[in-house]
């Protein structure tokens, strides 16, 4: 998981400083692009602090000694507070960059007006506030510890309820309700770009319209693998997630409570992280523009060829 989360953290890091620093990626979408890359970058820095948690070199020895300071890791830390908030935080802003190929393709007359810079960046905004306040109940999860040598111990069976509640409303939220929402959208989107396509077919138009068309085909042909691949991912621990709702004590799901479930909920762990890792790897292999502004942003001939066309490739290929 270390390696997972290090290989995460630079190949997001990469996407940030390609589309920042090449001009031609200047566009709303990229910079959305931008703002996911942030959220997986950071979930991909907690998953390898969660690593160090449990290894050799732990950093629970590094944990206050104070009731206030014990009592603040084991809130923010120890209870995958702070995980799921970038769970969350992945999840929608891959959501936001979904509504703005909707508006774009689906509403392109009112593109300008719905889709301001302002209003997007109180959008994004609110979208981290709410991945924050959606992941806030698992603060009441897990409390500081009073025995010396370990530092959180999770609440008792007369919570598991409230855990109960917790785990449905984790898999509605953050999972079946962006996935449902984004879904809907692409499909939407594939029948606007089929009809436009067919329409300038029937109409002879001129090259660079059909060309603008295949262009906005290929970035969501990109887009919806990387949301293939999040459902992909993420389905296995959330059905996990939902089917061991129930409280243990009630006995409907002994595996729930055993060593194997352990196991395999470790294992889906890792792909679920993986998500967060694969997005780059996705742009790097299906996202032309992209895999230029990496030539671009590392190699300075390559840059002074490029700056010579900004002007006549604007659209993502």
């Amino acid at each position: 998981m270390a390696a997972e989360g290090v290989i995460g953290v630079l190949g997001n890091l990469l996407v940030c400083f390609v589309i920042l620093r090449v001009k031609f990626l200047h566009s709303m979408t990229n910079y959305l692009l931008v703002n996911l890359a942030v959220a997986d970058m950071l979930l991909c820095l907690q998953e390898f602090f969660l690593y160090l948690m449990y290894s050799d070199i732990s950093l629970l020895d590094f944990v206050p000694t104070s009731v206030g300071g014990r009592e603040l890791y084991c809130r923010l830390l120890g209870s995958d507070f702070l995980a799921w908030a970038l769970v969350y935080a992945s999840a929608y802003n891959l959501c936001v960059v979904t509504l703005e190929r909707y508006v774009a393709i689906v509403h392109p007359l009112q593109y300008e007006r719905k889709l301001t810079a302002t209003r997007m960046k109180s959008l994004i905004a609110l979208i981290w506030v709410i991945s924050f306040l959606f992941s806030s109940p698992y603060l009441f999860t897990i409390e500081s510890s009073t025995d010396p040598d370990q530092a959180c111990s999770k609440l008792k069976d007369h919570h598991q309820e409230f855990q109960m509640l917790l785990k449905v409303f984790t898999f509605f939220m953050g999972y079946l309700l962006p996935i449902t929402l984004m879904s809907l959208a692409y499909y939407k989107i594939q029948v606007t770009l089929k009809r436009q396509a067919k329409a300038l077919n029937l109409r002879h138009a001129r090259a660079a319209a059909y060309d603008l068309v295949i262009a906005r085909q290929r970035l969501v042909s990109m887009l919806m693998i990387v949301l293939g691949a999040l459902i992909i991912l993420w389905t296995p621990v959330y059905t996990a997630i939902l089917v061991c709702a129930y409280p243990l004590h009630k006995g409907l799901i002994s595996f729930c409570d055993s060593d194997t479930y352990e196991f395999i909920v470790e294992f889906m762990d890792f792909f679920h992280y993986f998500n967060s890792v694969i997005n780059p790897i996705i742009y790097e292999l299906k996202y032309k523009k992209f895999r230029k502004g990496v030539k671009v942003a590392f190699c300075s001939c390559v840059k002074r060829k490029w700056n010579n066309r900004v002007d006549i490739e604007m659209v993502p290929k």
